[in-house]
């Protein structure tokens, strides 16, 4: 497990900069990603209802919101702590880390290197969104990573999560039972 388990997370690693971040945001998602999003709300507990965000003030809106649902982020956080439980079993964590560690430098490419359509220049709001954006797309690499490294299948929480990111949108916030996707 030692070496395959730090291979899947080096091989996530080096597909970061293929990944088309963001470049669905705002539009309709096929019957396949429905089902992921199905299975990931399955998986946090919540309804299968999804709110599609269409623009960039709706989704700044809904990231502002203090009606986030608290225990969805608390179970990902426990699933989180018990991937890396699973992981140091067999793991030094030393060389976990460091394999995290290079999978986060890759990730902060993501904030230097995406473009966001219609992205107003002037307007410091977009900027600072984009980067929350971005930081919301490396968790989502990091908990993959752990998931996918952990032999975890691909209705495993994060796996599906990622899967959103990796077809080009944004999972936002948990709201009123809801899934809102940008």
């Amino acid at each position: 497990m030692y070496s395959r388990s730090l291979n899947k997370i080096e091989d996530l690693t080096s597909s970061i900069s293929d990944i088309p971040w963001f470049k669905s945001t705002g539009k309709n998602m096929d019957s396949l990603l429905k089902n992921i999003v199905k299975n990931y709300c399955k998986k946090i507990g919540i309804s299968e209802k999804i709110k599609n965000i269409r623009s960039w003030e709706d989704a700044i809106q809904i990231i502002n919101s203090d009606k986030w649902n608290r225990s969805c982020w608390e179970l990902e956080e426990k699933e989180k702590s018990n991937l890396v439980n699973i992981l140091l079993k067999n793991i030094s964590e030393k060389e976990l880390l460091n394999c995290l560690n290079i999978l986060t430098i890759e990730t902060t490419k993501i904030i230097e290197k995406y473009s966001i359509e219609n992205l107003k220049n002037n307007d410091i709001k977009y900027h600072y969104f984009t980067k929350v954006a971005a930081g919301s797309a490396a968790i989502s690499c990091y908990q993959a990573a752990l998931a996918l490294a952990a032999n975890k299948g691909p209705n495993h929480i994060f796996i599906s999560k990622f899967q959103l990111f990796k077809a080009g949108h944004w999972p936002l916030i948990v709201t009123d039972n809801s899934l809102n996707i940008f």
